[in-house]
């Protein structure tokens, strides 16, 4: 079969689903010592969905953020549910078509939030952390999206693993200060987070998409739960039998005799290998002339092309000069994209002189840096 033609079939299959799991799950929220609960969950197995929220803002503005993010989330995948089927389970750029789905789903969650709390007074400021699990339809891959510090474990064969990593000041600062000293870091605040929906526009939601297996356990968790118990303690927690409404109660209850303060909320599933035949969906693989580039003919001069691009408040090309003016117009135009709202992503911009890569006044036939026709 020609490697640039859709693959249903075949050992080579980047998507060969050979089981179908059924999650099987509970969740709920404690009030913990606080005056209110700004926590939510939402289950919806008939979707593949499971959501937590943990939110913040004061009485009812908290709670009315996290509600806003399980219930956003859910609205976008009951719509898109129909023409879901008729999309590849893996897009032309290599990307699962449900990962990008639950992120445009936490994207639409926070634009209603902002929406929100810029239209009423009593809202403003109000936000909340959300971390997302999503199963392929009929398949064995899930993909698990956070923003802020609320988690996703799972435990495998009895062995507990975190796949999230709090978008937190403590991570930041370790990131960018790996060598900090100790007693600094000690005395940094546990419980500032610097991502979160509703505080601004622009975005960034981290999807991690893996294969799940029958037996696989999976915990969603407000920092209530995570700030009270050890890793180690959930990790027993979990490996206790019973099922998951147990795990949920038994994980609480244990928070609370830990003197857990803030509000708690938990998702516990568990999967679950059934006798469906699996619904194999097409994927796209990439043209065949991106997969079997000949070699060239001849070997390009030294710094031709760029080997490495950053793009950030400044854009780095190296080896420096190797790129021509349209790359950096182009690099240019991604690097405010991605701090750009989506109404000014909307409006067009100034172009730019093909010659010299200065930007050109609307309407100009003449460059005003290089004098060159437009």
């Amino acid at each position: 079969m020609p490697q640039n033609s859709a693959v249903s079939s075949g050992a080579d299959d980047p998507v060969l689903t050979t089981r179908v799991l059924a999650p099987v799950a509970a969740g709920g929220t404690d009030i913990g010592q606080r005056d209110h609960n700004e926590d939510h969950v939402l289950l919806r197995p008939e979707l593949g969905l499971f959501v937590l929220a943990d939110g913040a803002g004061g009485h009812n503005a908290g709670n009315i953020a996290s509600a806003l993010a399980t219930t956003t989330v859910a609205n976008l995948f009951e719509t898109t549910a129909s023409s879901l089927i008729k999309r590849p389970e893996i897009d032309q750029f290599g990307l699962w078509t449900i990962a990008r789905r639950l992120s445009a789903a936490i994207h639409s969650a926070n634009a209603e939030i902002v929406d929100i709390a810029k239209r009423a007074k009593k809202y403003h400021g109000m936000g909340s952390t959300v971390v997302a699990l999503a199963f392929s339809p009929e398949g064995d891959m899930v993909h698990v999206a956070h923003v802020g510090d609320s988690r996703c474990y799972r435990m495998r064969q009895g062995i507990l693993e975190r796949l999230t990593t709090d978008h937190s000041l403590m991570v930041d600062v370790l990131e960018t200060h790996p060598d900090a000293d100790d007693a600094l870091v000690e005395r940094m605040p546990q419980n500032i987070i610097t991502r979160a929906l509703g505080m601004e526009e622009s975005l960034r939601v981290p999807v991690r998409s893996m294969r799940a297996f029958d037996g696989d356990v999976f915990l969603l968790c407000s920092d209530g739960l995570s700030g009270a118990l050890s890793d180690e303690q959930i990790e027993g927690i979990l490996q206790a039998p019973g099922a998951p409404s147990d795990h949920v109660r038994a994980l609480i209850d244990a928070a609370l005799a830990a003197g857990a303060h803030d509000n708690i909320a938990t998702v516990v599933l568990k999967c679950r290998e059934t006798d469906v035949p699996p619904q194999r969906r097409v994927s796209n693989r990439p043209p065949g002339q991106l997969v079997d580039t000949p070699p060239p003919t001849q070997r390009l001069p030294f710094a031709s092309a760029p080997e490495i691009i950053i793009v950030g408040v400044e854009t780095h090309v190296v080896p420096a000069n190797s790129a021509n003016a349209n790359l950096l117009d182009a690099l240019g135009r991604f690097a405010r994209l991605r701090q750009m709202s989506v109404p000014e992503i909307a409006q067009p911009k100034p172009g730019r002189c093909a010659d010299c890569g200065q930007p050109l006044d609307k309407g100009s036939t003449l460059c005003p840096t290089c004098s060159k026709p437009v």
